[in-house]
């Protein structure tokens, strides 16, 4: 998968200047790097990423501004009938942020991966132990 297809697209149909296109393509690889070191570490795949040409924004009356800006997000999906975990980068993180502050966020959101996968298979194993208890049942 192209991670820069959406900054591309964007760069095409104008909506970003070049000098900010050719920014984010640059110090792409802080990302690949991130990730490598992430997968290295781990000894496991990082999820399919790509970068959002736009900054995204939340807010909440929590946080002690009531707003913020996401710099990256873990968006749990379903594709083709099969649960799928998305890593959505922000532009402006790829584009402004430091390698050190670009690695954290990226492992930052790996755990945020780690943690629906193993959320996932709780749910599959007892649905699992519930047919299995079912057939018990049943046989008894």
């Amino acid at each position: 998968m192209d991670q820069l297809v959406k900054v591309r697209e964007s760069y095409q149909n104008g909506t970003i200047p070049k000098e900010i296109f050719d920014t984010i393509s640059d110090r792409f690889e802080l990302v690949v790097s991130g990730i490598q070191r992430i997968e290295k570490a781990s000894g496991t795949k990082y999820p399919i990423s790509y970068v959002e040409p736009s900054a995204i924004l939340t807010n909440s009356s929590d946080m002690t501004f009531q707003f913020g800006i996401l710099f990256a997000r873990t968006i749990p999906v379903v594709f083709e009938e099969k649960f799928q975990v998305v890593i959505q980068i922000s532009a402006p993180l790829v584009a402004f942020g430091l390698k050190g502050t670009i690695h954290a966020i990226l492992a930052h959101e790996f755990l945020h991966y780690i943690e629906l996968i193993r959320k996932r298979s709780e749910e599959h194993t007892s649905e699992l132990q519930s047919h299995l208890n079912l057939v018990c049942r049943l046989l008894l």
